[in-house]
Order: C-alpha cells, then sequence, then structure tokens
C-alpha cells in the first residue's frame, strides 16, 4: 500500500518538475523598443522605457 502511494508521488513529482515554468528570455531593450515601433509607430516609449519594462519582467513577482 505504502509502496504503491510512494510511487504515485514520485510519479505526480516528476509530471510537476517538468511542468514548472523557465526562465523567460528577454529581447534586448533596442529590440523590444524596434517591435514597439514596428507595431505601434506613434507610441511615446524610449530605450529607458524598454530597460525599465525589462527590469520589472525579469524580477521576482513577490518584489512588485
Amino acid at each position: 500500500m505504502l509502496e504503491h502511494e510512494l510511487r504515485e508521488v514520485r510519479r505526480s513529482r516528476e509530471v510537476n518538475k517538468n511542468s514548472a515554468p523557465t526562465v523567460a528570455e528577454f529581447p534586448e531593450p533596442a529590440e523590444l523598443l524596434n517591435q514597439l515601433k514596428a507595431r505601434r509607430k506613434k507610441s511615446g516609449a524610449n530605450l529607458a522605457d524598454m530597460e525599465v519594462v525589462l527590469e520589472i519582467l525579469g524580477t521576482d513577482r513577490s518584489e512588485i
């Protein structure tokens, strides 16, 4: 009985480990700004804004 339960726990742990989110990779600030300008020509964002956005996205949500 306990062996069966242990196997189930290990199997479930492996599934959870495989489905865990990975670290996101973001483009460079200049590339992100170029993408934004391509989609929204009149955007008032600048390179410093993109750096801040990437910094916010890269922080742990508990810090915000």
